[in-house]
C-alpha cells in the first residue's frame, strides 16, 4: 500500500517513532482554520489533528474537545469568526490524559510550515518578504513575516489597524481599508492552545 506525501499512515502502523519523525518535519503540519497548527493522526471517526503540545487532539477546524463540548452544551458561545461547526467530541478525547511522547520535538515555526506548503509569497511595503496565512482573520487577509509577526497586505499591524479604526492614526502610518475583526492577531494564538478549563 502506498501513501501520498503528507498523508496519515494507517492506524495499525503508527508508532511513537513514526509520530516523532513526522512531528519534526514542517511539511507534515497543517495550518487549521482557527490559526493553530495540527499534525494529522489516524482516526476512523473523523479528521483529527494533534496539537503542537504533542497530546491535545483537535478537530479539522482546530478546536479542542473541551471547546466543542462547551459550544454544544451552551456554556460557551462560538465566536462569530469560528469555522467550527462540530457538535460532538468523537475521536478527540483519546489519550487526553497522556503525556506527550518522550523526545517530542518543538513544533516547527508557523512560517516554516507556510513555506513548505507553498503559501503565497509577497513583498510588503518596506521590502519585507511575507507569506499569506491560508485563512483570513476576520475579513482581512493576513501575512506573516519570517519573524512570526503578522501584517495586513499594506504592512500594517493589528494595533495600527485598531488605531486607524478609532481615528487616532499617526500620520506616519499607512491608512488602508483592512479591518481587524473580532479575533485577535496575537502571535501566540497561532500555535498555542487557549481553553477556558481543563477537559
Amino acid at each position: 500500500m502506498t501513501t501520498e506525501p503528507n498523508s496519515t499512515p494507517p492506524a495499525e502502523h503508527v508508532t511513537e517513532r513514526d509520530l516523532l519523525a513526522r512531528a519534526a518535519c514542517p511539511a507534515e503540519w497543517v495550518p487549521l482554520p482557527n490559526g493553530r497548527l495540527g499534525l494529522p493522526v489516524p482516526c476512523k471517526k473523523r479528521r483529527v489533528f494533534l496539537a503542537t503540545d504533542g497530546r491535545t487532539r483537535l478537530c479539522e477546524h482546530g478546536e479542542t474537545a473541551s471547546a466543542i463540548s462547551q459550544y454544544a452544551n451552551g456554556s460557551r458561545t462560538r465566536s462569530v469568526d469560528s469555522a467550527c461547526s462540530c457538535m460532538n467530541c468523537d475521536g478527540l478525547t483519546a489519550g487526553r490524559f497522556q503525556k506527550p511522547p518522550l523526545d517530542w520535538p518543538n513544533a516547527p515555526s508557523y512560517y516554516d510550515v507556510l513555506v513548505t506548503r507553498d503559501a503565497e509569497a509577497i513583498e510588503l511595503p518596506g521590502g519585507r518578504a511575507a507569506r499569506r496565512l491560508p485563512y483570513a482573520i476576520g475579513s482581512t487577509e493576513v501575512f506573516m513575516l519570517p519573524s512570526g509577526v503578522l501584517r495586513c497586505r499594506h504592512g500594517n499591524s493589528e494595533s495600527t489597524l485598531r488605531s486607524i479604526e478609532k481615528g487616532g492614526a499617526n500620520p506616519r502610518r499607512r491608512p488602508c481599508g483592512c479591518a481587524v475583526g473580532k479575533q485577535s492577531w496575537r502571535r501566540g494564538r497561532l500555535q498555542t492552545l487557549v481553553t477556558q478549563r481543563a477537559f
